[in-house]
């Protein structure tokens, strides 16, 4: 069973394309640690790209502590992932990155156009991730 089968049909993300991928090379449904193991290989150099794009920009300061603490919980994130499987805490820390992606948008840190879209793919990610932590909604 697909780790993401409770996900909107229509949302396209690393996530969804990474698990058929997986499932093509280990010829069954990968684990989720195998997913999130690989969305963070993807997200990590996106995080770097972000503080590039926003270098010299005011805000650029608080951009970067937020994208460092992001950054750190990816690594907690796939420790915990390793140490204990899918747990409610990891679930918790993919939320808080993504409330903090989300932050720097609503609160206006990031300004250029092309790190607005690279965010909104990063909380996109974080949005997959989540969703595989999370019961499927029965069908009406």
């Amino acid at each position: 069973m697909s780790i993401f089968s409770g996900l909107i049909k229509e949302m396209k993300s690393f996530a969804a394309w990474a698990e058929k991928e997986l499932a093509k090379v280990f010829k069954d449904a990968p684990t989720i640690s195998q997913v999130a193991d690989t969305v963070i290989d993807y997200v990590g150099p996106i995080l770097e790209t972000i503080i590039t794009a926003e270098a010299g920009a005011p805000a650029a300061a608080v951009v970067a502590a937020v994208i460092r603490e992001v950054q750190s919980d990816l690594v907690v994130v796939g420790g915990l992932i390793y140490d204990i499987g899918t747990a409610p805490t990891v679930a918790t820390k993919i939320q808080a990155m993504e409330n903090d992606m989300n932050g720097l948008l609503t609160a206006g840190h990031i300004t250029n156009q092309k790190t607005v879209s690279l965010v909104t793919l990063v909380i996109r990610e974080f949005g997959a991730l989540l969703s595989a932590f999370q019961p499927a909604t029965p069908a009406a």
